[in-house]
């Protein structure tokens, strides 16, 4: 069986380092420039240029940004999100304002998380790193 198709989809690293068949989902494909520049091996990069569908790149408006980096520091999130993951979001919620409309969607966050401290690809124990650790001397 066939997955159900959505209008839209925005469609992050992930996606394209899986090869995710993002055709049998959405007819509509957007993601960012800067998704793409985030893809490093050669392997898929060639594969973007073989696509089977068409690939939108939109960019987020300016007031979208600011909004899901406002929501995100609510929930906790805010650490943990790249300047791109948050562009990404920017542009799913632009999206759904400008093609369902916003009378479904929170203002608020339901829960607050605990924020993490760090983003999770910043490097820890790297063999051949040193690391200190902030030691104030006395």
């Amino acid at each position: 069986m066939a997955p159900t198709q959505v209008e839209h989809v925005v469609a992050d690293a992930g996606a394209f380092l899986k090869q995710a068949p993002l055709q049998e989902f959405g007819q509509n494909i957007y993601t960012l420039r800067e998704v793409l520049d985030e893809i490093r091996d050669r392997a898929t990069r060639r594969s973007l240029a073989f696509l089977p569908y068409q690939l939108t790149f939109k960019e987020p408006h300016p007031e979208r940004i600011r909004t899901v980096t406002e929501f995100s520091k609510k929930t906790g999130d805010y650490p943990s999100l790249s300047a791109t993951d948050i562009k990404v979001l920017a542009l799913t919620y632009q999206l759904e304002l400008e093609h369902v409309g916003s009378q479904h969607l929170k203002t608020e966050p339901q829960l607050k998380v605990p924020s993490t401290q760090r983003h999770p690809e910043a490097p820890v124990n790297i063999a051949g790193f040193h690391l200190p650790s902030k030691v104030q001397n006395r």
